[in-house]
């Protein structure tokens, strides 16, 4: 346990405030001080009982009481830095803890606008035969692109007079976990709206070539930027690997812009919970498992495709659905700044309203979508 007496003692003796802080933080950062041993008591009380309150009391006559003064002291002592390491730590630890499979399925792009723009080009690339004596064909260039719109979310994090006072370091820490588990279930969503198709409409649709909100998975699914449509949306319950068979199938007509042939290897199989063990019986036996198939016979799925589950296929388009192909093809995160923590420094008008000593906010920003609709195929199972 942590003896914050000793501490103080140790502070006063160094004489030297930054000094004493960034050992804390250290042992804050390296868990040498676990959350569970913290106390916001214990440390107002090592870092010499600095002033909490912010505002001046007055005498009935209106003056300052003798003695009082504005309090700066907190502020330049360590414990704002302290506090704010700890809040960071609880918050930062939380969201890489909390489950997730939404960074598995796209690729992470750096973004520096509001709107950005997935610039690609659709080639004409196909060799032409040239006749002896003739020149060669230079082939032409069409710019394509895709939107994707980004969004901010961020909470705030007080820390009143009363949490150090009365010790109530035990909702500090909550709160801020809580934050950095909500943050990342955020990003989730947003990844998930995409890859699942839960918006279709408007700016924040899960496919924006050129900018318009387009359906991503249909029977007649349209790239705008070609003549051909590609169909990928089947009905196959999964029950075995003949149901990957059947989605292979349908990849197996699959064009590019210009009508070629492409080569598309699967490399995740997504389905809900309820699916969790059908799809771990196809994926991680080495040998078929149907039953028409003599035992013995390998499995060509098995190793070669990664399992995923998540609970936004059973709740928001229904247990028996699933999704196969190559997913980080297909979408794309971007990341305007990722989960980020700050601490407001003293002076806020909450200080003097509500008794709050320190605010911290979280925040990210980023969007996710869809920008090409060739690489992954959608089943409802039914």
């Amino acid at each position: 346990m942590v003896n914050w007496k000793q501490l103080n003692e140790q502070r006063i003796a160094g004489k030297n405030e930054i000094a004493f802080a960034r050992k804390v933080i250290d042992w804050i950062v390296e868990d040498r001080l676990p959350a569970e041993e913290f106390s916001l008591r214990g440390l107002w009380e090592a870092c010499g009982y600095p002033e909490l309150r912010v505002q001046q009391p007055l005498s009935n006559t209106g003056y300052l009481l003798e003695g009082s003064k504005v309090s700066e002291a907190l502020d330049s002592s360590a414990f704002p830095k302290i506090t704010g390491a700890l809040i960071n730590k609880m918050v930062q630890e939380a969201y890489d803890l909390e489950y997730g499979i939404g960074f598995s399925l796209v690729q992470k792009f750096p973004s520096s606008l509001r709107e950005e723009t997935i610039v690609g080009f659709a080639d004409d690339d196909a060799l032409r035969e040239v006749p002896e004596g003739m020149e060669y064909q230079e082939g032409s260039i069409t710019e394509k692109y895709h939107k994707i719109k980004n969004r901010k979310w961020g909470r705030i994090i007080s820390l009143t007079e009363e949490m150090v006072k009365f010790d109530q370091t035990g909702q500090m820490i909550t709160r801020a976990r809580r934050v950095g588990e909500k943050a990342k279930s955020k990003q989730e969503e947003i990844i998930m709206n995409a890859v699942l198709e839960l918006v279709s409409t408007g700016e924040y649709a899960a496919w924006r070539p050129k900018g318009v909100a387009t359906a991503l998975y249909s029977a007649t699914s349209a790239d705008p930027y070609s003549t051909s449509t590609q169909d990928n949306i089947i009905t196959d319950t999964l029950t075995d690997e003949t149901d990957l068979d059947s989605a292979m199938v349908n990849f197996s007509a699959f064009t590019d812009e210009l009508g070629d042939p492409i080569n598309i290897n699967p490399t995740t199989l997504l389905t809900g919970i309820s699916l969790m063990g059908v799809s771990a019986k196809i994926l991680a036996s080495g040998q078929a498992v149907i039953l028409t198939i003599p035992a013995g016979t390998k499995n060509i799925y098995s190793g070669a495709i990664a399992p995923l589950h998540s609970a936004f296929v059973d709740q928001k388009l229904g247990p028996k659905y699933w999704l196969f192909g190559d997913f980080k093809k297909q979408f794309v995160y971007t990341e305007v700044f990722p989960l980020q923590t700050f601490q407001h420094k003293a002076g806020n008008e909450q200080e003097f309203e509500r008794d709050v000593i320190f605010r911290f906010k979280a925040r990210f920003m980023g969007g996710c979508g869809a920008v090409t609709n060739r690489y992954v195929i959608r089943s409802t199972g039914s």
